[in-house]
């Protein structure tokens, strides 16, 4: 069972984000999730939010490489599918849908189709992502060639406030491999040393053979560590100081990793994932609306 703990921040810290000072929460495992009761708010799960403020975008690069060391670009495809619905006289009519999928090019070969970058938008509504947890939610959008796709591709979470920032990473495309991987989370206060730990069940669905399939549920279990508090980190926003994450994944089909680089003006400005095959995706803050 849940319980719902009173948080009293007595101590201002460097690192500590100016939130609420009585603030209700429920906690998943280490990850702590605000209590929202003010239901009349549509933006609610975000206007005490920092970094993560409703309207604003976030542009990221991506760079993969795959388990010989060697860069490929994602290709973009849509994949017609055959849907089945019955008419109102009760026959049954066919119709065609697609799926995005993708397959990989190599660097010198890339076409129109290839993305390298996608776009963050983080949303007002008047519902969570979740509806066991309060998550601001997260639109994605891939970038062809410098436009935005006119949907968004999926939609998740962030949980963000004074106890710590977690997020959910992009899960489309070649980015359902980091589905395995440690998501972005940091906790506060901020200090050199600080570890933490948490774990989620992940089911056969988010398996593929370009990289790992099984059968049934594993259970990722995650070690995180602060390992500096100064880091120099070169972005388009100009030379940022960021906190290094290092954190590991491990259940029965192997281990995972990533690198994550925080600032506390952008949030997750740097991700290097190792992938369950050994592949590498990096992904870098390249842009925001702010």
């Amino acid at each position: 069972m849940k319980k719902l703990i009173t948080i009293v921040i007595l101590t201002a810290y460097t690192c500590l984000p100016a939130f609420s000072q009585n603030t209700e929460y429920s906690r998943s495992g280490s990850v702590w999730f605000e209590v929202r009761s003010d239901t009349s708010n549509p933006c609610r799960y975000t206007e005490d939010n920092k970094i993560y403020q409703a309207g604003r975008e976030f542009t990221f690069e991506f760079h993969y490489f795959d388990p010989q060391g060697k860069e490929r670009y994602m290709r973009y495809e849509r994949i017609p599918k055959q849907g089945y619905e019955l008419t109102e006289t009760g026959d049954t009519a066919t119709y065609t849908y697609y799926m995005a999928d993708f397959s990989f090019s190599d660097v010198f070969d890339a076409k129109d189709s290839c993305i390298n970058r996608y776009e963050v938008e983080v949303l007002c509504t008047a519902k969570p992502f979740s509806k066991d947890y309060n998550q601001t939610v997260e639109a994605f959008y891939f970038l062809f060639d410098g436009w935005r796709s006119n949907r968004p591709s999926s939609w998740s979470g962030i949980v963000e406030n004074e106890r710590n920032l977690w997020m959910h990473p992009n899960r489309d495309c070649l980015f359902q491999i980091l589905e395995l991987n440690p998501f972005p989370y940091i906790q506060y206060p901020i200090k050199k040393g600080n570890t933490w730990k948490w774990k989620l069940t992940i089911g056969s669905q988010w398996g593929d053979e370009r990289w790992k399939t099984w059968t049934g549920g594993i259970v990722n279990k995650y070690k995180y560590k602060i390992t500096d508090t100064d880091c120099e980190v070169v972005t388009p926003m100009g030379t940022l100081s960021c906190v290094k994450v290092e954190a590991v994944a491990k259940s029965r089909i192997g281990k995972t990793y990533l690198t994550a680089y925080y600032n506390d003006t952008y949030g997750f400005v740097k991700m290097d994932n190792t992938n369950i095959d050994g592949s590498r995706l990096l992904v870098d803050l390249v842009g925001t609306n702010f």
